[in-house]
Parts: structure tokens; C-alpha cells; sequence
């Protein structure tokens, strides 16, 4: 065997990763993305899978969140399709409507016939605890047990069908059968002959169509008849049922839809082929017969055949399941029920009953309640569109912030700034809106996510914080007039011989063009990815150009713009960064301060010179030495000492495509 190119070689994979790498599978993203013509399918859940955080808030005609949920459980009472899907972690405070819910490419309010009905169900952990055999999801259609549920089973048509026997010792059962086709059927039904059945043990695979036949007294199999869609299934013969009737079982025998039979030992439902095991049977060359009662005339609709629907479930109640059940695996996720036929496009008349659906798309409104420090509250809980929000949640979730409080010696984050930077994200139309979909580490998704809102994620004192990117003003806004340095640093407080400058490489430095990947959300229509280029104006459109995944939280073109702005400011203007050592410092100087730093060059050919520039900084670090290390960014000033990236921002001249 020939040596593998690169292309061609197997690479190794972390053990006992699965989940995760389904989680981070493109086609398992829950963000919405083009469908072809027909729509996707629908995405069905796996034990272990992530469910997301659905984050935001819209205001003023901006955010909230499009979601494509995945489908935990599937049933159908009396044929009627009902589909639960897990929405988020978490509270969500408004409730999905029909008119902005999809199924494909379709909206759900177009869908011909009756409209489904949308319900949404949350109970918290709390009360979950309390209380951990109570299903959440109370319509009584659709069951948290796994074991209990109504489903389709087989479709009886022309041709030919299997029908799978099903487990009778255990489970409480009932079955029903719903007539398909169009048109006058009151007098047509399905016939198989005998020498067209087989069945067979299913598990010993033994053949038992013989002992069948023996077991009714049929010595010329045939000369006997299998006749579905006969009304009724025994007694005195009145034709056949019309299209849309229900022949349930439990009903035949004075019961209600929801009532179930009791268990009976399988060797009494199979007794007739001879085994105490689950019989299958096939069903060839079935034939429609529409004069089935020949003393009245013969219809002439055309009957596609019965669709099967079954009940199961190891108690009698599915919807009171006692004691001993345990549904905590249910407590704090949203959950989404639809209750409807949502299933693909049928042929009846050709005994076609789908029950497999498209992707289901949502528009969330107000995602998941949450603390409201942006608004000084943490007390009390409710949808935001705030990153510092979104943050002081994820820090929630893994137990290392109090909620109620905002005391610092409670929490590892500084919240002292945090009202004041979500008023200044406010300002400047910056927000959070989106979907958390993969587990993540919080400390670093923080700080990468934090430039997108011009705020960085910091540790000091003891502390993590967060700190504006830029300078801002006491009405929490970028700060577009002359600023004060916090303090100066000269050859009288840098310890000689400790000052470093370090250039940012040149490619950093040269014209672009940034693509800004970010989600729409409109509400006439399922949002998507979109994209958005800008550069300088005097740049050329032929710059080569640098992406940046926005997705996971904006979803407007004014912030995609305003990051895209100050990046390229700071590339523009900032030019190194610094560290050098001063003594101990006891004034109060933070990250993200501005910092004057002015020292003398002196060199052999003597042009000496005074140098002197403007830097933020990005770290302070103490030495028990009594040394101070500061680093900090290139962070120049105009003559009248306003922010040169400031500036930019606020007053620059750039190209938006």
C-alpha cells in the first residue's frame, strides 16, 4: 500500500469524546441557517446533548433570538402529531406564537387544516426537588416517562405492509386506526388473502403461519380473508369506515381516549401462533375491494388504507405516574410543546401517512430570566440583552456568584461597573442576543466574546472585572474630548533598565478589510447568518480581508460596525505595547487607565530627544520586592490630548458593504 497524502490520512480523536463532538457539529447548530427548497429535517436530540442558553431581549425593533430547537419526543394522540423540543437551560420569558414559527420554510399559521397549538412548560429545580415525579409537561398528551407514550405504528395499504407485534406483559396498551384516502370509502375496505400472510416468531425467527391457520381451523389458507378498514371490526357487517374515522380499541370496549388495557400475559395475545413470544407478520398483494357489502352499491372514493396508532406504558395513568418516578431531568429547561399535525406533505390515497417533519424554526422574544445587575438589581430576575448579564448568568451556573448580592467579598467579579458599562453598551446600541450552544469554558469565552461589546475581561486585585476598551465619559459614553492621563511615568519613577517596547508585526498593521459574520432577526421571516464588510475609506476594496464571527450575540449592523471600527482604529493608531517596573505603587491606578509615559533618548549621534506618548493599561502586577510591573497598549493622543482611536471611531470616515 502506496503512503497516505495529508488529505487522506486518519487522524487521531480524544477518547470518549462523542458528545462533544456532536455538539460542535455544524449540522447540529441550533442557529439558524439556509435551507434548501424543501427544508432540513428535523434535528432530533441525543442523550448527553448540550442543551443551549437562549440569551436576549428585543428593544427598539432589535435582538431577541431565531432558534432551530432539537426534537426530545415525538407522539400521537389521536392522530393528532404532538412534538416536544427542548428550548433552553433556564426560564425563557416569552412564549413562541405561531406566527413566527416554522416548520421548513413554511410559517406554521400558513399550514393548511386546523392550527397547532404552541405551549410552553418550565418548572424550576426547586420545585422539581420537591416534588420529582410531577411531569412538567401537563397537557397529558405527551409524557416525561419514556416508557409511556401514544405513537404510529404501521400503515395498512395496498400492496403490501409488515405489522410488528408489540409487548402486552408489561405495558398498559391500547391501538386505534384511522382511515386514509379521499372521497365516499363507507363501503371499501383492504383484503389479503391467506397464502399472502406470513408471520414469523420474532425471537427465534421461527415460522408460525402455519400454526396460525391451524389454530382458526383453516386447512386452505387461500380461501380465508384478512379485511381491514371492516365496520365494524366484528359482528353484523355495515360496509366500510368513511375517510377520518377512528376505530380505537378502548372505546369498543366502553372506555375513553386515554384509558388504557390492562396487561395480559403474552402468551395469552399470541397463544394462536402457538409461541409466548411477539409475532410479526407480512401482509402481500393486498387488494381494495369498494363493494365489500354487496347489497349496497360501491363507493367510489378511494381508500388509501388505515394508519395504526398505538399506547404504551408500564402504569395505568401515564399522567399520574406515582411515587416512584424521578423527573428531575426535566427541572429548569424551557420547554416548547406543539400539539398538531406538523408532519410533511402526505398521499393519502396511496396510503402514504407521514410522520416525519422539517426543522423546526422559533423566534424568541425575551430569552432566559436572569439577574439584572445592568440595572443595578441583581435581587430581581428578567430577560436582558446585556453582556454583563449574560456573563454574572454563566458565573451563576457554576456556583461561584451570588445572585442576591452584590457585595464583592460574594463574588469573584468585581460588580461595582457593571450598571455603568451596560449603560454604556446601551448607549452605543451594542447588545447581547443569541444562542449559547456548546459548553464552554466561561473564562475564556468571556474574554473573547468581550471586545465585541468594547470591554475587556480582566483579573485584578484578587478580582475578575470588566473594563471599557475605550475611554468613556460620566454620561457613559465614548469620551470624545481631551483626557487627563491618570498618571505619569518618567525617568524618575521607571526603574533603569526595565522599560521594554515591542512593535506589533507589520502584517497587523497594513490596510484591510474586516467581514463582520452576524444574525439577523426579523420577524417576518427566519433570521440567518449575515455578513457585513467594512473598511477605511480610503482603503481599496482589493484589501485583503479578515473575518470575525460575531454570531453568538449581535444580531444588527450598527454594532457589527461599531466593533469593525474600532478594530480598525487601534490597528491604525496603535502601534506596541510597553512593560516596564516602577516602585511599589499606593495610588489607585486600574486596567484600562491612560498612562503618560515621557523619557529622554539619549544616543551617540546626538540628536537626544524627549519622548513622550500615551499608553492604557492592560495589567498590573506587585512584586513582595516592592516592584510594580505595568504592561500597557500603544494608546495615542492628538495635540489637544484627545483619543486618536476614539476619534476615529466617533468621527472617521469608513466604507460599509
Amino acid at each position: 500500500m502506496g503512503r497516505q497524502s495529508k488529505t487522506q490520512r486518519q487522524f487521531k480523536i480524544r477518547p470518549a469524546s462523542s458528545i462533544e463532538r456532536a455538539d460542535a457539529a455544524v449540522q447540529n447548530s441550533k442557529k439558524p441557517k439556509n435551507n434548501r427548497q424543501e427544508g432540513k429535517a428535523q434535528k432530533t436530540g441525543t442523550a448527553g446533548e448540550t442543551i443551549p442558553i437562549v440569551f436576549g431581549k428585543r428593544a427598539s425593533n432589535v435582538g431577541g433570538v431565531w432558534l432551530e430547537p432539537v426534537l426530545t419526543k415525538q407522539a400521537s394522540y389521536n392522530f393528532q402529531g404532538i412534538f416536544l423540543y427542548a428550548l433552553s437551560q433556564g426560564e425563557i420569558v416569552s412564549t413562541p406564537v405561531v406566527y413566527q414559527t416554522y416548520v421548513g420554510r413554511t410559517q406554521i399559521q400558513a399550514r393548511t387544516g386546523t392550527l397547532p397549538v404552541l405551549n410552553k412548560y418550565y418548572t424550576s429545580a426547586s420545585a422539581m426537588a420537591s416534588s420529582a415525579n410531577t411531569c412538567p409537561i401537563t397537557s397529558g398528551k405527551i409524557f416525561c416517562d419514556p416508557n409511556s407514550n401514544f405513537f404510529i405504528g404501521e400503515v395498512q395499504k395496498k400492496g403490501a405492509f409488515t405489522i410488528l407485534g408489540r409487548e402486552f406483559t408489561t405495558f398498559h396498551t391500547d391501538n386505534a386506526q384511522l382511515t386514509i384516502g379521499s372521497g365516499d370509502t363507507s363501503n371499501a375496505v383492504l383484503v389479503v388473502t391467506g397464502d399472502n400472510y406470513f408471520a414469523w416468531d420474532s425471537v427465534t425467527g421461527a415460522d408460525v403461519t402455519a400454526a396460525f391457520f391451524t389454530s382458526v381451523g383453516i386447512s386452505n389458507p387461500a380461501s380465508y380473508e384478512f379485511v381491514f378498514n371492516r365496520n365494524p371490526r366484528g359482528g353484523t357487517l355495515i360496509g366500510g369506515f368513511p375517510v377520518g374515522h377512528i376505530d380505537r380499541g378502548i372505546v369498543l370496549n366502553g372506555g375513553a381516549l386515554g384509558d388504557l388495557f390492562a396487561p395480559i400475559a403474552n402468551s395469552i395475545a399470541y397463544n394462536p401462533w402457538g409461541t409466548s413470544n411477539i409475532v410479526n407478520a407480512r401482509y402481500e398483494n393486498a387488494t381494495v375491494n369498494n363493494q365489500y357489502r354487496g347489497l349496497i352499491p360501491a363507493t367510489t372514493g378511494t381508500l388509501g388504507g388505515q394508519v395504526s396508532e398505538f399506547a404504551t406504558s408500564t402504569i395505568a395513568d401515564p399522567t399520574s405516574p406515582g411515587a416512584s418516578f424521578d423527573f428531575t431531568d426535566y427541572a429548569d429547561i424551557t420547554w416548547l410543546e406543539i400539539q398538531g399535525n406538523i408532519y410533511d406533505e402526505s398521499d393519502p390515497d396511496n396510503g402514504e401517512y407521514k410522520t416525519t417533519t422539517r426543522q423546526l424554526a422559533t423566534f424568541i422574544t425575551d430569552g432566559v430570566k436572569v439577574a439584572l445587575y445592568s440595572a443595578g438589581t441583581p435581587n430581581t430576575t428578567g430577560a436582558s440583552n446585556q453582556f454583563v448579564d449574560l456573563a454574572m448568568h454563566m458565573f451563576a451556573l457554576i456556583g461561584r456568584v451570588d445572585g442576591s448580592s452584590t457585595a464583592s467579598i460574594a463574588s469573584p467579579i468585581n460588580t461595582s461597573n457593571l450598571q455603568a458599562l451596560a449603560t454604556f453598551n446601551t448607549n452605543i446600541g451594542v447588545f447581547f442576543n443569541g444562542i449559547i450552544e456548546e459548553s464552554v469554558n466561561i473564562i475564556d469565552y468571556i474574554t473573547t466574546m468581550a471586545p465585541f461589546y468594547l470591554l475587556q475581561f480582566v483579573s485584578e486585585n484578587g478580582q475578575y472585572a470588566f473594563k471599557p476598551l475605550v475611554p468613556i465619559t460620566a454620561g457613559n459614553q465614548i469620551d470624545g474630548t481631551a483626557l487627563t492621563p491618570s498618571a505619569t511615568f518618567t525617568e524618575a519613577n521607571i526603574i533603569p533598565g526595565s522599560f521594554e517596547k515591542q512593535y506589533d508585526p507589520a502584517d497587523s498593521r497594513r490596510d484591510m478589510q474586516l467581514s463582520l459574520a452576524f444574525r439577523d432577526s426579523p420577524l417576518d421571516r427566519v433570521g440567518l447568518q449575515k455578513n457585513r464588510v467594512v473598511r477605511f475609506s480610503t482603503v481599496s476594496n482589493s484589501a485583503p480581508v479578515e473575518q470575525f464571527d460575531m454570531t453568538d450575540g449581535c444580531t444588527s449592523e450598527a454594532h457589527a460596525d461599531l466593533f469593525a471600527k474600532y478594530e480598525l482604529a487601534k490597528r491604525k493608531h496603535s502601534t506596541h505595547t510597553i512593560v516596564f517596573e516602577t516602585p511599589l505603587l499606593t495610588n489607585n491606578l486600574a486596567i484600562s487607565d491612560i498612562i503618560k509615559v515621557q523619557r529622554q533618548r539619549i544616543n551617540s549621534v546626538g540628536d537626544d530627544r524627549t519622548e513622550i506618548d500615551h499608553y492604557q493599561v492592560t495589567a498590573i502586577n506587585h512584586s513582595p520586592g516592592g516592584i510594580t510591573n505595568i504592561s500597557a497598549i500603544h494608546f495615542p493622543l492628538n495635540a489637544s490630548n484627545i483619543s486618536l482611536i476614539s476619534n476615529e471611531i466617533l468621527n472617521g470616515s469608513f466604507t460599509t458593504i
